[in-house]
């Protein structure tokens, strides 16, 4: 059966159903939900790497799939990662500083325009001031060894004192979703954060609208996926991005199947060493034993047979 939905994970498809103005409003309520914050909820956004989606051919033109900002200046990534690689953390940690470097540079920059329109202005200094940054990365893997419970699936990390365990700085907010989790618990679908979380993991395989997310953006949502409204070039786009989507899974899995026949190889050489030092050690306890038998039909006495031979007594009786 041919699929109707756009694949959500595959970077056009991302793309498409959160990176665009027409789908400013998905975005926004995907946030909030996440984000769970609603003394200060996201009203609006202006996006920052704006692109002309149709052109997307599968490999990635940005260092994000989203960012955005709101007017009063919070900053958002949001990233739909669908392998895990070694220094995950570091790499997110790397998308956050560059939204915070920019405001480092956009305040010295406003600081030095001031004072050029002042004289004899002694504060010629930025105040370090920096707006909240958010990383959102939803991720098509577990995090390795086991790092949550299998039960536990939405992760908000800020920076915490070690003593006492309260937020020490509040405005670098990252959050983690490990979207495979979702297949083994009950979602809250009276909560928004549950319908997203149980929309983003089942889009691509319904063939009709779901009735459990019966709510106006989430049908929007679902139009927005049909792949029967894709022009020509716009499903180009979403084939060749697919395919970079598959590719991945395909090198993950042939990684898996090597070191799954390599560890098979070294176990079997292992075996073989481990079998020729068993075989040698038997067998020179089996000669020694025979040495030993010899030594005390000619009446030798136990202790000169323990001597000589280094049986324990144990292997002499």
């Amino acid at each position: 059966m041919q699929d109707r939905y756009i694949n959500p994970f595959v970077d056009y498809g991302f793309k498409k159903l959160f990176g665009t103005e027409e789908n400013k409003d998905l975005l926004i309520r995907l946030l909030n939900a996440l984000i769970g914050d609603e003394k200060d909820p996201v009203k609006d956004l202006n996006y920052k790497n704006v692109e002309r989606i149709g052109e997307i051919v599968g490999t990635r033109t940005n260092y994000f799939d989203v960012y955005c900002s709101t007017a009063s200046g919070r900053e958002f990534i949001v990233e739909m990662q669908n392998s895990w690689k070694p220094f995950f953390k570091d790499r997110i940690l790397y998308y956050a500083a560059k939204p915070i470097c920019d405001q480092g540079k956009r305040g010295i920059q406003a600081a030095e325009d001031q004072n050029r329109k002042r004289k004899n202005c002694r504060n010629k200094g930025w105040d370090s001031r920096l707006e909240d940054v958010y990383v959102v990365a939803l991720m098509n893997f577990e995090l390795p060894d086991k790092e949550y419970p299998s039960d536990s699936y939405l992760h908000k990390v800020q920076l915490l004192d070690v003593a006492d365990h309260h937020v020490f700085y509040d405005k670098l907010t990252l959050i983690y979703v490990e979207l495979p989790k979702l297949d083994h618990v009950e979602l809250d679908l009276s909560t928004d954060q549950g319908k997203w979380l149980y929309a983003l993991n089942s889009l691509y395989y319904y063939d009709e609208y779901p009735e459990e997310l019966e709510d106006d953006i989430f049908k929007k949502l679902f139009r927005q996926a049909e792949l029967s409204q894709l022009s020509a070039d716009e499903d180009l786009a979403y084939e060749r991005s697919m395919k970079v989507y598959l590719d991945v899974f395909n090198d993950i899995e042939g990684a898996r199947i090597l070191g799954h026949r390599k560890g098979l190889d070294e176990g079997k050489m292992l075996g073989i060493a481990e079998g020729k030092e068993l075989g040698i050690a038997e067998g020179e306890l089996k000669a020694k034993r025979e040495t030993a038998e010899k030594m005390l039909s000619m009446g030798m006495d136990l202790e000169t047979v323990l001597q000589a031979t280094g049986l324990s007594k144990e292997d002499l009786q």
